[in-house]
């Protein structure tokens, strides 16, 4: 499960799919999705790593055939 915080909260009403992405803050690379944010990694392949895995989950609930499925 992904921790961190949330910067600019806001409503959204489209659920498409998500997207992780990571970004240099001053203490390092963290994971964003939205408008949250993960506390700063120390290394960026650790961090991409992560983005990695957390989007091939997301990527996987995401699927409309698995939609579908009872």
């Amino acid at each position: 499960m992904m921790c961190g915080y949330v910067s600019n909260a806001s409503l959204r009403s489209d659920m498409g799919p998500r997207r992780y992405r990571v970004i240099a803050r001053d203490d390092g690379w963290s994971i964003v999705i939205g408008d949250a944010c993960t506390r700063p990694f120390p290394d960026r392949k650790a961090a991409l790593r992560i983005a990695r895995q957390l989007q091939s989950q997301a990527n996987r609930l995401f699927r409309p055939s698995a939609l579908l499925q009872p």
